[in-house]
């Protein structure tokens, strides 16, 4: 698997609503779905400068368009950036041990 990029929490936020779509989506749909769903109020210029960044990051991908709108879809499932950012998760906190990631979910106080 590549490297992935970093990636800031408000694009997360977009990612998301990306991948809760059923199919491609237009920047008009990404603010609705970040305003309901997460509460996050974003202007259409910013909205639009995040979706390039994503792009080049190759995060999403332009397929289309509807009238004058760019439809959206992810270039990386959500499984795929989870179970990267879990390893690196682990490996940051853990040295990439796996036992003692399970001995800390271990201990009582965990949650």
């Amino acid at each position: 698997m590549k490297e992935l990029k970093e990636m800031s929490k408000t694009e997360l936020v977009l990612m998301k609503c990306v991948w809760m779509a059923d199919g491609p989506v237009t920047a008009t749909q990404i603010m609705k779905s970040a305003q309901e769903v997460y509460q996050l109020a974003i202007d259409r210029k910013t909205l639009g400068t995040l979706m390039y960044r994503l792009e080049e990051k190759e995060y999403v991908k332009v397929v289309g368009n509807r009238g004058r709108a760019n439809c959206y879809e992810a270039a990386i499932s959500e499984a795929e950036m989870r179970k990267d950012k879990f390893r690196e998760f682990v490996y940051w906190w853990f040295g990439g041990s796996v036992p003692s990631l399970r001995s800390a979910l271990d201990e009582e106080d965990f949650l």
